[in-house]
């Protein structure tokens, strides 16, 4: 083999690794637990029967509504999300569909993943001061 050709095999073997290593380090969904993605009508309706039974998608990974709430002008959702880096996208969804009926809304993000249980990422928005994000422990 001559030295091109060795070159050429070597930056070839190279990126491959790089390739596999960068797709193994992302984190994957370990388990759907049963529930399919959402339909297009879910994510129309966030407080709707439908949104209780699928996952959305988001940009670091998926979420699911777990509860919601409301208590006369306040909306309170409970959320499982991949990555709680998506608790502000996630909580602007319910925002931009909800401002009109409720005074304050409150999404409380729970890590879906075993490793960052107990940490909770809590997105508060008002008319006033908009959207505020505050993260805490769990108390178990």
């Amino acid at each position: 083999m001559d030295h091109s050709a060795a070159l050429t095999t070597i930056i070839a073997v190279a990126c491959a690794v790089a390739v596999t290593a960068c797709a193994a380090s992302r984190r994957r969904p370990v388990n759907d637990y049963g529930v399919e993605r959402c339909p297009p009508a879910a994510s129309r309706s966030l407080l709707s029967v439908d949104a209780l039974q699928c996952w959305f998608s988001a940009k670091h990974g998926r979420w699911r509504i777990l509860k919601r709430e409301s208590h006369l002008d306040v909306l309170v959702v409970q959320v499982e999300a991949f990555d709680l880096r998506d608790a502000e996208d996630i909580a602007s969804r319910f925002v931009a569909r909800e401002r009109d009926a409720f005074e304050e809304v409150l999404v409380y993000v729970h890590p879906e993943r075993s490793d960052e249980r107990g940490r909770v990422r809590r997105v508060q928005w008002t008319r006033e001061k908009g959207i505020e994000a505050l993260d805490f422990a769990e108390a178990f």
